[in-house]
């Protein structure tokens, strides 16, 4: 043994022969180990020997690089491969014992799949291993300027592990895409537009911008500027992006252009003969240049100001009459970020040709005062001019222009504001109840004629004696009326004057009227009771008191037994006496109790008060308990 390297590391003799090998060495001690025992004699063959023991002398890996297309790339570097291709790349780890394991990363993404991994011992030496793995992938874009990660793992390294790692630099063709900065509406000469063409290229790409239909190269920047717009920037616009490892797909964008209308012409049917007799027709067309596509609105202009004929590009005028001509325009319209845009074409002129037409809504009837003069007015159209007019009433037919005869001045026609358009008058003097009937007027030119009639009414006048009649009876009637309501008035408030010694109605409202009632008939009655009649909270709403606003205030009903005597009043209340109540002579001295018929108030049971108005010769207010007045209560 061999002190110091090789020593026994058990008790021999026991049987152990366990070995302690120190400072292992890889070329010395590597490799498989027996123990043998030999033959106790030289003729006795009892030797033994143990099964092979291996013993590994770990050495870490010397290196880990990778190699690509035959050649080791130094960390960092970085190796160029095309997008969509086959790349191969081997990782060579050498002086290693045993031999160490190796694993392929794309970033944290292990791809040792696509790999395979092949062992050998280095030259000069058997101890010693180089491991190689070869890896084989597809290229894609987004692997590009990840790296690309070779990894050792072996157990004699102090983190179990080394590596090297390279950058992919993926060349790959251009993928474009559009970035547009345009309002919702684009408008003509008041916005700008830009379109951004962006290019995903390795190596850097060119953009080249084109109009859709044509070849033409408008620009080789990412950006496509218009500032300010018209509309011959509307259309769509390709970017494409070029570099050495291809093109990219077009990609397109519109613009579209908005601008008010312009140029609006009108033009009419028939090659634009817009001579048109009376009952044809025509057609009228309206043309704008305009986006978006415009409203068409059509308009006649008269002598009262533009009337609306219709709506439409086209206008379609059809039994014409002579309230149809004059100057017809069109009037395009668009909607341009929310506002409205319009403009009017020049005007065209529309003539109508035929017999004479009188206007419609002229007043057919006329009324006068007898005495009055009297205008007849009738008005017409003539294309061409009338030849003759004629005024024509019972059997008298007057020409127009004419001049005098008798009480009638046919006038000559006066000129209408609207081309072709005339007025003819008939003024009648001083008026007769004769004059009242039907005139008629009669319009001939080459082409036809027309009539027409209206109606003279001639009214009787009435004389200024009349007038002031009705007059004077009318502020009659209302004198009267005003002193019957004077007079209805001053008698409803008479019962409830100051007269007598019954106080005014607003001492009547503060105190109460008590009725003392006590027994002086025959001995029957000795009791005493007494009537309280408040009349704090009412008011007299009329000349007659009512029972309605004269019984709610008693605090006692009144017993049927009890007889009233020593009738006063005294500040505000009341005290009735047996001797006033003048009771009948064969009615039981006055007693209530054999009277059935008797009148109570519905409410409390009480006695009624039956209301008398006021009179000159009657101041005496009558309550009745049963049949039998109470007279002199109260004096008014």
């Amino acid at each position: 043994m061999y002190a110091g390297k090789y020593e026994w590391a058990a008790d021999r003799d026991s049987g152990d022969c366990s070995l302690r090998i120190s400072n292992a060495k890889l070329d010395f001690d590597d490799g498989l180990w027996e123990c043998q025992v030999t033959n106790s004699a030289i003729d006795v063959l009892d030797s033994l020997t143990s099964e092979p023991a291996q013993l590994v002398v770990r050495v870490p890996p010397q290196m880990v690089s990778i190699v690509y297309n035959g050649s080791h790339v130094e960390r960092p570097g970085n190796i160029t491969v095309q997008s969509d291709t086959n790349a191969m790349v081997q990782c060579v780890s050498a002086g290693a014992n045993p031999v160490p394991n190796l694993r392929w990363f794309i970033g944290d993404e292990e791809i040792s799949h696509n790999a395979y991994q092949m062992n050998s011992t280095m030259e000069g030496t058997s101890k010693s291993w180089i491991a190689t793995s070869t890896l084989e992938f597809k290229i894609r874009r987004d692997q590009h300027n990840r790296i690309l990660r070779c990894v050792s793992e072996h157990e004699a390294l102090l983190e179990k592990k080394l590596e090297t790692g390279i950058k992919l630099n993926v060349q790959y063709a251009p993928v474009v895409s559009l970035r547009t900065s345009l309002p919702a509406d684009l408008e003509e000469g008041v916005d700008s537009a830009s379109i951004l063409c962006e290019a995903d290229a390795n190596p850097p790409a060119t953009i080249i911008w084109r109009k859709v239909g044509s070849l033409e190269i408008l620009g080789l920047q990412e950006n496509l500027e218009f500032d300010p717009i018209d509309r011959n920037h509307a259309g769509s616009y390709t970017c494409e992006a070029r570099n050495a490892i291809g093109s990219s797909e077009l990609v397109e964008s519109t613009v579209d252009v908005k601008y008010p209308p312009s140029d609006v012409l009108v033009f009419g049917a028939n090659d634009g003969n817009l001579i048109v007799p009376v009952g044809g027709s025509t057609r009228l067309e309206c043309q704008a240049d305009a986006k978006p596509a415009p409203l068409f609105k059509w308009f006649q202009k008269t002598e009262d100001g533009m009337i609306p004929r219709g709506e439409g590009r086209f206008l379609v005028l059809s039994s014409m009459s002579y309230e149809y001509q004059g100057e017809y325009h069109c009037s395009a319209s668009n909607i341009i970020s929310n506002r409205e845009r319009s403009a009017i074409s020049s005007s065209i002129s529309v003539k109508i040709t035929g017999p004479p037409q009188f206007v419609p809504f002229t007043d057919q009837h006329v009324t006068v005062t007898k005495g009055e003069d009297a205008i007849l007015r009738l008005a017409f159209c003539s294309n061409p001019k009338p030849s003759k007019i004629t005024w024509q009433w019972g059997h008298i037919t007057l020409e127009a222009g004419a001049g005098l005869q008798g009480r009638y001045v046919a006038e000559a026609i006066i000129k209408s504001k609207r081309a072709n358009c005339y007025e003819a008058r008939l003024r009648i003097q001083r008026t007769e109840q004769t004059d009242s009937r039907f005139f008629s007027l009669t319009v001939e030119n080459e082409k036809g004629s027309d009539l027409s009639t209206l109606t003279l009414h001639v009214t009787e006048s009435v004389s200024l004696a009349a007038v002031v009649g009705v007059i004077v009876a009318c502020l009659m009637l209302l004198i009267l009326v005003t002193l019957c309501l004077l007079y209805a008035f001053r008698s409803e408030r008479c019962c409830f004057s100051s007269k007598g010694n019954l106080k005014s109605s607003s001492d009547i409202e503060k105190g109460k009227l008590d009725l003392s009632l006590s027994n002086g008939h025959n001995g029957k009655l000795s009791s005493t009771s007494s009537v309280s009649i408040d009349i704090s909270k009412k008011k007299f709403s009329s000349g007659y008191v009512s029972t309605d606003e004269f019984y709610p205030s008693y605090t006692e009903s009144i017993p049927v037994e009890e007889s009233v005597e020593n009738s006063s009043i005294k500040s505000g209340k009341a005290s009735l006496q047996y001797a006033d109540l003048q009771l009948p002579r064969a009615s039981n001295n006055g007693s209530m109790r054999a009277k059935s018929n008797r009148q109570k108030h519905p409410d409390y049971g009480l006695p009624s008060v039956t209301p008398v108005p006021c009179s000159p010769k009657n101041d005496t207010m009558n309550i009745t308990n049963g049949n039998w007045p109470i007279r002199n209560i109260v004096n008014v």
